[in-house]
């Protein structure tokens, strides 16, 4: 899989195995509070939960923590606050700096965006959701893209369960997030046909910002087989993120 912008930027924030509240704090996200403490997951006896929102205990989230860097992460702080993209562009010559010295070359992103702009080909813009794009220069392309997306939401569909390329991946997600059709339908009668494991557990990121709460269950045992099949990476925490915002959705309080 080749890595995409969220897998080559770490983000600063809370400790692994923070509490809920302060590791979402630490991102600048809103708070998450009340909780119900006494509920505990699974139900007793396996019974049907009227009301799946409840299954987002504080204990919940205790045993399942927010991880102080993860591509998940900086993809719902982005998607939550597209404000982020600035504060990238500002550090984008420390950056660059310091991904030099690890052998990473960040893009010029003027030159980018220029290019972005100025190409008004429905076929190149699609491709260049595979390149390593410079926060403003991607944002300036899906925002071109969502444009048309009677055109570029089927042909972005069939690239997000194909693709292994983490850049396109990123970018078909924020497609999905921000565009006026709610794909989270569409996401659950296809997941299984995705091929790439980062990609499906970015997709959970949609649902957190578009499904209703009858998705929790799912989400939960998204988290659970990430946690299970794929310790050693963090593929976990897109199912935790959506889990997270649908609390905040659903449970404001």
């Amino acid at each position: 899989m080749n890595g995409g912008f969220f897998d080559r930027i770490d983000v600063p924030g809370g400790a692994p195995g923070a509490s809920p509240d302060s590791a979402i704090e630490s991102m600048g996200i809103r708070r998450l509070s009340g909780f119900h403490q006494s509920e505990k997951w699974p139900p007793r006896g396996g019974r049907t939960v009227k009301d799946p929102i409840r299954l987002l205990t504080k204990d919940y989230f205790h045993r399942h923590p927010v991880k102080a860097f993860s591509a998940a992460r900086l993809a719902y702080s982005m998607l939550l606050m597209p404000e982020v993209v600035t504060c990238l562009e500002d550090k984008l010559p420390e950056l660059r700096e310091m991904t030099a010295m690890r052998g990473v070359q960040l893009p010029d992103s003027a030159q980018q965006k220029v290019l972005v702009e100025q190409e008004e080909d429905a076929g190149q813009l699609f491709r260049m959701l595979r390149r390593p794009l410079a926060p403003d220069a991607c944002g300036a392309l899906l925002r071109k893209l969502l444009k048309r997306e009677a055109e570029m939401l089927p042909e972005i569909q069939r690239m997000i369960l194909k693709t292994l390329n983490s850049n396109a991946i990123e970018n078909c997600v924020y497609f999905m997030a921000k565009c006026k059709e709610n794909c989270s339908e569409w996401i659950l009668q296809h997941y299984e046909e995705v091929r790439e494991p980062y990609a499906r557990s970015m997709l959970c990121l949609v649902l957190g910002f578009r499904a209703g709460t009858a998705v929790i269950p799912f989400l939960m045992r998204q988290l659970e087989q990430f946690e299970k099949q794929c310790p050693q990476h963090s593929f976990e925490q897109g199912p935790l993120m959506a889990l997270y915002e649908i609390r905040s959705r659903f449970r404001p309080d």
